[in-house]
């Protein structure tokens, strides 16, 4: 009987040893910033609104990954927007309308053999592509003047790679692709709407 109770208990401690093992195993969730644009020189318009249109429709079907991201494109360009975009007038409107803001993830075909298992190769490939139109209307709610832009990135992810580095993968390419959407479209925007751009 005490043999039993002995065996028992080693049981229990064997299997709260593991359990304690599997959830060292996983590394807690990390907490990414909240993305910000607020270190970009902000442009001031003399304008009263602005107003945000998203003709895009994100899937939720292979190999979209819109969904599945900490920061999607689509957000990403509000937040761009909202951080450096500054109506400061009275009347008047900006309309910006995002055309495409793309996030795929596609798998890549990888070493199965032998030697497969001693090397570490790039499992999928990610890609983001954003397409923006930035409108200036009239009272009429017509196009009067318009600036667009397109960006795209891709990287490649690891095979082992852990969900807090995809994470942070993604949100780092998210970040990195509005910073060249506006370095591209920067001059652009101020040139096109020298008018309504608010000099300092």
């Amino acid at each position: 009987m005490q043999f039993r109770s002995l065996r028992r208990f080693a049981m229990i401690v064997g299997l709260g040893s593991l359990m304690a093992a599997c959830s060292s195993a996983n590394p807690p969730v990390q907490r990414l910033p909240d993305l910000s644009f607020r270190d970009l020189p902000p442009v001031q318009l003399d304008i009263g609104q602005i107003e945000v249109v998203s003709e895009f429709q994100p899937s939720s079907r292979p190999p979209h990954i819109e969904y599945d991201m900490p920061v999607a494109p689509e957000n990403a360009i509000k937040r761009w927007v909202q951080d450096h975009l500054q109506p400061v007038g009275r009347t008047g409107k900006l309309r910006v309308v995002i055309r495409d803001a793309t996030a795929t993830e596609t798998p890549l075909k990888t070493d199965q053999g032998i030697t497969g298992v001693f090397k570490k190769e790039q499992a999928a490939r990610v890609d983001m592509s954003i397409d923006i139109a930035l409108q200036m209307l009239d009272d009429r709610q017509f196009v009067i003047s318009e600036v667009t832009g397109r960006q795209q990135n891709s990287r490649t992810e690891p095979e082992g790679q852990k969900l807090n580095e995809r994470d942070r993968l993604l949100y780092d390419m998210a970040h990195d692709l509005i910073i060249g959407f506006n370095r591209d479209i920067d001059a652009n925007l101020r040139s096109t709407f020298h008018q309504w751009v608010v000099m300092k």
